[in-house]
């Protein structure tokens, strides 16, 4: 199949989502063989652009220590000012690194927020307001030097707040994933997202996303400018202003594109060109705009600063994905509420307004839940769609655990169905409790064109690292689960059309440790720890 650029955009992108389905019969297309020498760098800096280190030990010094877990999901902290301390902090637990590591000659990086393949496709970019520290401007963020690289001075006058840039490098998750990897991109900005809103809620700041047009970010990001030439190409995904900054990203965009002055070459991530993925680049391509995704208002809880409890900070640092699972282990029902009501609407800040996702459960092993199959849907509207739509299973019955209203479908052990619909992974077979999440899919393309396919994967981003972290702050683990037979969990439940498609799979329990892995702190080459 050749998608062109005749194609309407919305037959592209179902177009594509049919083809990049892992089926039982074959994987979506991707490469034969992977070459690990040609694996895409995880870093990307700009050789000769001006640098601001940031200050690591000062950043950790912002923040209480005190503050709790709980803080993550709601209430608010009193806002801090803009500073070099403050956004250090910020990038610190947004994007930053957390640990390394080591395996007789191999090490890799792990970050505040997971990536699929842990290869990390997002790139973080700041429009910044003059300061003490710094001079107006657009910003790279280095995350491995925890660093500053100005791409663009500007005067003055000609920036009013802050604002922050995510793109997506679709060469470091094609090069594993082929054609899939575009959701995987769009998945890891979700979790990105997410982690953004955590860090900045835990400084007493605010990020809303801006509904703006593709060219316009990629002229404040100037990732389109011609030193991208030869290099693995940058694409956009979000704009996201601070506080309700009143930004006239038109001009301001028009000012990037305009000028001459731009610093820095981008680092090339690969040793020689990678195959193009055509599909990707046309989808890509037509996405026209960011969706403004609104995130749910903070509970107003109180936070009770105290000590004694699982810390914010402590559960960011430690959120790890799990490589296996101690299948004996049993989710209590107090931990299974933790982890699933912050899912649910107006009970955390990390979920959208608009919900369209909702929740397959594979239950393994939960206190005083049946195993077997289960819906969580997240909307009234959904508990009878949802339900109806899953034809293989009309008798399903609701019932109440935890809070929260589930639809039992049917009494079994579910670990086998997990693994074979999970690509045969381990992992969904021997955690406590795997799900799937599913996406209202014809209703929301129908209202938002090709551009809602963008929110729906990251929407279940922000969900997956809402996961990650209730999971952390009660010293568990999680693992996102990309790699699915897409069609396969559609026919468990006896889905017929494409109102609903799995979109992301989860699993969670207790992880086991490997004695073989040794860690390293994520910051231990800066010799600032």
């Amino acid at each position: 199949m050749s998608l062109t650029d005749e194609t309407p955009a919305l037959e592209q992108l179902h177009a594509y989502h049919q083809l990049t389905k892992h089926r039982f019969d074959g994987y979506a297309p991707g490469p034969q063989t992977l070459d690990w020498d040609d694996q895409p760098n995880v870093f990307r800096h700009f050789e000769g652009a001006p640098r601001i280190t940031l200050p690591l030990e000062r950043a950790e010094q912002v923040l209480d220590a005190k503050i709790p877990a709980s803080a993550i999901h709601s209430g608010r902290l009193a806002p801090q000012p803009l500073s070099i301390d403050t956004l250090s902090c910020f990038l610190r637990y947004a994007a930053g690194l957390t640990a390394w590591k080591v395996f007789g000659p191999d090490r890799w990086s792990q970050r505040t927020n997971p990536s699929s393949g842990n290869l990390h496709p997002s790139e973080l970019y700041l429009v910044l307001p003059a300061c003490a520290d710094w001079d107006a401007g657009i910003y790279h963020y280095d995350v491995h030097d925890h660093a500053l690289e100005q791409r663009l001075a500007l005067a003055a006058d000609q920036v009013s707040g802050v604002s922050l840039i995510l793109t997506s490098v679709l060469q470091r998750e094609a090069w594993k994933y082929g054609e899939r990897g575009l959701r995987y991109c769009l998945l890891d900005s979700g979790h990105l997202l997410a982690q953004c809103q955590v860090a900045a809620a835990l400084l007493g700041w605010q990020w809303a996303t801006v509904r703006t047009d593709h060219t316009q970010i990629a002229a404040l990001a100037g990732i389109a400018r011609p030193e991208f030439a030869g290099v693995e190409p940058e694409y956009p995904e979000l704009l996201l202003s601070l506080n309700g900054a009143d930004v006239d990203y038109v001009t301001l965009a028009e000012l990037c594109s305009e000028s001459d002055l731009w610093q820095g070459q981008p680092s090339k991530l690969g040793p020689r060109p990678l195959e193009r993925w055509r599909e990707c680049e046309a989808v890509i391509n037509s996405f026209t705009e960011s969706p403004a995704i609104t995130l749910a208002e903070s509970p107003s809880l109180e936070i009770a600063v105290q000590s004694g409890a699982c810390n914010a900070i402590d559960t960011i640092m430690q959120r790890r994905s799990a490589q296996a699972y101690d299948h004996q282990y049993v989710l209590s029902t107090e931990q299974i509420g933790r982890l699933l009501h912050p899912l649910m609407p107006g009970q955390s800040r990390l979920q959208t307004t608009d919900p369209r996702l909702h929740l397959l459960l594979f239950v393994h092993n939960v206190e005083s839940l049946e195993p077997g199959l289960y819906l969580l849907p997240r909307t009234t509207q959904a508990a009878d769609s949802l339900v109806s739509a899953a034809s293989k299973w009309p008798e399903g019955r609701r019932v109440e655990f935890a809070g929260l209203e589930l639809v039992h479908l049917k009494t079994a052990n579910t670990r086998k169905a997990a693994a074979q619909l999970c690509c045969n992974q381990m992992i969904a077979a021997a955690s406590s409790m795997t799900l799937m999440m599913l996406a209202e899919y014809d209703s929301a393309l129908a209202a938002g064109g090709s551009n809602a396919y963008q929110q729906l994967f990251y929407e279940a981003g922000i969900l997956g690292q809402s996961l990650y972290l209730s999971a952390s702050a009660q010293g568990l683990n999680g693992t996102g689960i990309g790699c699915f037979f897409d069609d396969g969990v559609h026919e468990l439940l006896g889905l017929k059309d494409q109102s609903y498609q799995a979109v992301y799979g989860f699993a969670v329990g207790a992880g086991k440790h490997d004695d073989r892995i040794a860690g390293l702190s994520g910051y231990h080459h800066l010799h600032k720890e």
